[in-house]
């Protein structure tokens, strides 16, 4: 028999996702922002799973809490101290080093519509994420036509 995992509304606080993630292990919370498109889209549902953030890889997706914000990245490399270096798919800049007082887990699987969807990103989409981080337009039209 499963337990279901706590699902958290990025509304919420993040002291309680925190929490959450101490107690369970991992949390589930619906993705609001457009940073990872095509990988990650506004409304899809994403696990996070709680480790160490010396077992993350590059590639790997991470939740991580900055100035009173929660932020879903790829992890592009690491920095000193063994800080972790990440990046949206589809911004231009990286984020500032996250140091392990911000890292809160690893995301383990993204749904979008009930569906499974690939974290790792197809050539296709490493391609729409290239175009989307020089037109912000064409991102807008990607969420058009995505929720049609």
């Amino acid at each position: 028999m499963s337990v279901p995992v706590p699902t958290f509304e990025p509304s919420g606080s993040l002291g309680l996702l925190e929490e959450i993630l101490r107690r369970f292990g991992s949390a589930r919370l619906r993705v609001q922002g457009s940073s990872m498109l095509p990988a990650i889209c506004p409304g899809d549902e994403v696990e996070i799973q709680s480790c160490d953030s010396s077992q993350c890889e590059i590639g790997d997706v991470v939740a991580f809490s900055r100035d009173g914000r929660l932020f879903v990245h790829r992890v592009i490399g690491r920095g000193t101290g063994g800080n972790l270096l990440t990046q949206g798919d589809a911004l231009l800049g990286r984020d500032a080093p996250v140091c392990t007082d911000e890292y809160l887990g690893r995301v383990a699987g993204v749904e979008r519509d009930g569906q499974a969807v690939p974290i790792k990103m197809s050539w296709l989409q490493c391609a729409a994420a290239a175009l989307f981080r020089r037109s912000r337009t064409c991102s807008a039209l990607f969420l058009k036509f995505a929720s049609l």
